[in-house]
């Protein structure tokens, strides 16, 4: 005889697993999304950094860099996250990618081994969800960003600045800037040509720069910029930082592409934007945002 399991017994496995199911699948939901709310004029970030340090030299042949960032909102939000994003020479080498609920602060740091002379670029966004009592949900964004040059010689000892001091770091920081901005002019001409538009319609800006390059363009209120800032890093998190997807369907990590430009038109009554890029193995990618 079979032996049947009691109704009450069969209900509560079920309505566990359920519950298991929902935040399992939430979790996941909610790690793998950033959505942009409207901002809050009475929240804000009262810390917000990225750091970029040198280290240590590992041996004779490399060194090690200090990455860091943090924030931290007036108080308690809902979700917190952030996301940074680590180029050398125009090239994305590494992402730290944070969230958690209920908390006002976050913390995120990772040593990075490197060798060779370049240019190390940081940029993080800040982000906050923040939920109130009547359902209304808004936000608080902040974006931080730091870079060094560092120096890996066989004629001198590694070091770094961020802004050069004596003539020999003058002299290091236009060859490199020079190889830098020749890479990304080439590969952005080829962008350009690939996806039939006409650089002469847009303000151009490398993801690193484009706070300040909204900022002057003056057709744009602060709230506009925001909102802007916000549906961009939306974006980039979903088809950048979570994998970028190819033309046949596969999803390929972001590392080793090319630092995003974004197209901002001069026309703003165009009312949409494009950003462009390359993956490692050179595939050329748009994706365009709505404002």
């Amino acid at each position: 005889m079979k032996r049947i399991a009691p109704i009450p017994l069969v209900i509560f496995l079920i309505i566990s697993m359920s519950i298991f199911l929902y935040f399992y699948f939430y979790q996941t939901s909610t790690k793998e999304t950033l959505t942009f709310f409207p901002p809050d004029p009475d929240r804000s970030f009262i810390e917000a950094l990225t750091q970029l340090e040198l280290k240590s030299a590992t041996n004779e042949k490399g060194y090690e860099l200090a990455w860091l960032s943090k924030s931290m909102l007036d108080q308690e939000a809902y979700l917190r996250q952030d996301v940074s994003l680590l180029y050398k020479d125009g090239y994305l080498i590494e992402i730290l990618s944070n969230w958690k609920e209920n908390t006002d602060a976050l913390l995120q740091s990772k040593n990075i081994v490197g060798n060779e002379s370049g240019l190390y670029e940081a940029i993080t966004f800040h982000y906050a969800e923040i939920h109130h009592q009547n359902e209304d949900i808004k936000s608080a964004q902040a974006l931080t960003n730091d870079w060094l040059y560092v120096i890996d010689s066989p004629l001198e000892k590694v070091h770094s600045f961020k802004e050069p001091q004596s003539l020999a770091e003058k002299e290091n920081k236009r060859t490199i800037d020079y190889i830098v901005n020749q890479k990304q002019e080439y590969e952005l001409t080829q962008l350009l040509k690939t996806f039939q538009l006409n650089q002469e319609d847009y303000v151009t800006s490398s993801v690193t720069d484009l706070e300040s390059t909204l900022a002057s363009i003056p057709q744009l209120s602060k709230e506009k910029t925001t909102a802007i800032m916000g549906g961009l890093w939306e974006g980039l998190y979903r088809e950048y930082v979570h994998g970028i997807r190819l033309n046949n369907g596969q999803v390929i990590s972001a590392q080793g592409s090319t630092m995003p430009t974004i197209l901002f038109p001069k026309d703003i009554s165009q009312g949409e934007l494009f950003v462009v890029f390359k993956t490692k193995s050179g595939e050329p990618i748009v994706l365009k945002q709505t404002f």
